[in-house]
């Protein structure tokens, strides 16, 4: 997996950098991770995600001092964690939440994915992100690039939408 870290880092320098940190911090990561999520598996993806989001910000690690590093980069698997755990919540809660309707329910995950597909992308990814992925508004407008106001707007209409969808296609809310 380092070798895959380190194709993703342009300099030289910045590849020995990344694999010191690396071999030094992994078993921290790791543990901080397993503490959380309390899974082995699902802890590796965090520190696996944890290490993207450093090298996505590779160019910080030149700014922190070397005392707060440790810190920095538990502080990163932490927040990956707990994504990966709202993740786990909201997909565990979307699977025992049912959707009544005349003959039928709406329970399984593809249907629910063919409904979400069915609305306008502006309103789509916003419901996925914090419905499907348990991202608050503020990460979902960070990751958009919209103001938070912006993020509830468009949930409340994506929301409103998905409920007539749901009555034209005779589910009953």
């Amino acid at each position: 997996m380092l070798s895959f870290y380190l194709a993703a880092l342009e300099s030289g320098g910045d590849r020995e950098m990344f694999a010191e940190i690396y071999q030094r911090h992994h078993i921290k990561m790791e543990r901080a991770a397993i503490k959380i999520l309390r899974d082995q598996s699902a802890a590796e993806d965090a520190v696996q995600n944890a290490f993207m989001q450093v090298i996505r910000h590779f160019e910080k690690i030149y700014e922190i001092p070397c005392e707060e590093l440790p810190f920095w980069l538990i502080s990163i698997v932490k927040n990956e964690a707990l994504m990966l755990l709202r993740k786990r919540d909201r997909t565990a809660t979307l699977k025992e939440e049912r959707f009544p309707g005349g003959a039928e329910d709406v329970s399984d995950y593809t249907a629910l994915v063919e409904l979400f597909r069915s609305l306008p992308d502006t309103y789509r990814r916003v419901l996925e992100m914090k419905v499907l992925l348990g991202y608050t508004d503020k990460e979902i407008a960070g990751h958009l690039g919209i103001s938070e106001t912006a993020v509830s707007t468009r949930a409340s209409r994506g929301r409103q939408l998905l409920r007539e969808i749901l009555e034209k296609e005779g589910f009953q809310l």
